[in-house]
């Protein structure tokens, strides 16, 4: 895929792209402060050695799968959802012989 050299405003906003890279912008607080909550919580798994760490891995090995169930859950009960899984399921194969549909970047920004 082609490169776009200018990104829309709304993907700039989003990803908070600074204008140049002689103006490196300024520090997200949100995202430095994620940043320090994972590296507490780190600090605070191996603090008291492999004792607690057995603990932590019970929590760790599990959670992915829990979230992982509550957003399947979540994105089948949303309207039209049985459409999207036919669609995944069930592709028109002939879509992909019309050159619109592999056009590039410009047929997803607009």
């Amino acid at each position: 895929m082609a490169s776009c050299p200018h990104p829309p405003p709304h993907r700039r906003r989003a990803l908070r792209i600074s204008p140049g890279l002689d103006q490196m912008g300024s520090l997200n607080w949100d995202l430095a402060l994620c940043l320090l909550l994972a590296w507490v919580m780190c600090y605070f798994c191996i603090w008291k050695g492999v004792k607690s760490t057995g603990k932590v891995v019970y929590f760790t090995a599990t959670f992915p799968y829990l979230m992982l169930i509550v957003l399947l859950i979540r994105g089948l009960t949303l309207p039209g959802a049985a459409i999207g899984i036919k669609f995944y399921l069930y592709p028109d194969l002939g879509r992909l012989a019309d050159p619109q549909t592999l056009g590039g970047r410009d047929a997803i920004d607009n």
